[in-house]
This record gives structure tokens, sequence and C-alpha cells, in this order.
């Protein structure tokens, strides 16, 4: 992508959209889509025709307001609690007004069969009146 004025904008589409990419979690891990937009550049460095230079920066500005997009949405979402499940929600509710969900029964179950199995491993006998409080 080059030609006079449009080689500059190219290049700072390209460091936007680089930029974009790694402020999302997704993109941020996963080297691939950064290796595919560099080739893209690489591919298309010597166009000169200003109309096709044009539509290539077309496609990246697109693309980047999708990786904009797409994190925008997953903070917003992350903010209204959308896309949680119910206990996830009680307890990032009940941490945002200071208090502390109790324990699940579900944990707590799970908890008082793992000692009593780690227990049974050692060789004591344990009492289960004691685990209900």
């Amino acid at each position: 992508m080059t030609t006079n004025g449009l080689t500059t904008s190219s290049m700072i589409l390209f460091r936007r959209l680089i930029r974009e990419g790694s402020r999302y979690n997704t993109f941020k891990f996963d080297p691939w889509w950064r290796t595919n937009v560099i080739q893209l550049f690489r591919d298309n460095k010597d166009v000169t025709d200003p109309n096709e230079i044009r539509a290539l920066q077309d496609k990246v500005k697109s693309y980047r307001y999708l990786i904009k997009s797409s994190k925008d949405l997953s903070e917003l979402l992350d903010s209204y609690n959308i896309g949680l499940s119910s206990r996830q929600r009680v307890e990032k509710s009940s941490n945002r007004v200071g208090l502390t969900v109790p324990e699940w029964p579900e944990d707590r179950d799970r908890r008082i069969q793992k000692e009593i199995e780690e227990s049974m491993q050692i060789g004591k006998k344990i009492d289960t009146d004691q685990f209900k409080k």
C-alpha cells in the first residue's frame, strides 16, 4: 500500500489496528491474527493504484472497528452482569456493596467430602458431626 500521502495513512492504520487488537484480550494472547495482519500489509505493499489503496484501507478500518466494537460489547456485557451465571452475578453484586456470599451448599458438600476422603487416606476416622456447623 504505497503512494505518497496514502503510505503514511496506511502505516497509521496498520499501527492503530495492531494497537486496537492488543487491547482486546482474545487477540492479545493469540499471535495468529497479528501475523495475518502483518502479512496482509506486506502482500499489498507494492500496490500503486490509489483506488485500490483506498479500498484496502477501508477494509482495514472496518476490521479495526469490528475489533473495537467487540471489545466495547464485551465490556458492556460485563458491566451489566449479562452473560454471567446467577451464582457469579450474586457474588459480583454482593462484592460491589461490600458483602460476602456465604459458602454455597454444593461447595460446602464438596469440601466436606474432600476432607473426609483425605482423612480416610491418612487412616483417621472422622466424625461428620463436626462439619455440621
